[in-house]
């Protein structure tokens, strides 16, 4: 690709991000969760006996930050801690019933947002966005 294309390609990005990212902001009357909280509860929604140590690493953090984290979350009674049965050194952390259910009001809404953008594109330019985009995440889940 050449480098004036290449430029051009990373600032189309980086706005087009931007602008996505007004578009579809967690923080509303739902809630004042940051967008690394609500990303936790949706890590958590997707895995079952998740420790600490899973959590700082997926969100590649410390485990102090992983800690404050979940006590945040843990505060809001969004997510509960409780020991391992077959482990008692570790700690297990989950969606409370009160965690899912404003999960699924936020993604409702984020849904809702994303649908109303997506509705200036036609169908074509949709399957084509699509398919860039699954490849461009296969792609960067190679380099990990």
């Amino acid at each position: 690709m050449e480098n004036n294309n290449t430029d051009k390609l990373i600032e189309l990005m980086f706005k087009t991000f931007r602008l996505m990212k007004g578009e579809m902001c967690y923080t509303n009357r739902l809630t004042h969760l940051s967008v690394l909280q609500i990303h936790t509860l949706i890590f958590l929604r997707h895995n079952e006996k998740v420790t600490m140590s899973k959590i700082a690493e997926y969100f590649d953090i410390e485990l102090s930050s992983a800690t404050s984290l979940l006590n945040k979350l843990c505060d809001q009674e969004l997510v509960e801690r409780h020991g391992d049965k077959e482990d008692r050194r570790l700690v297990i952390v989950a969606l409370t019933e009160k965690g899912k259910i404003l999960l699924k009001q936020v993604m409702g809404q984020r849904k809702e947002k994303i649908e109303k953008v997506l509705l200036n594109l036609s169908k074509k330019e949709r399957d084509e966005l699509y398919n860039i985009l699954k490849v461009l995440n296969l792609r960067l889940q190679k380099i990990k």
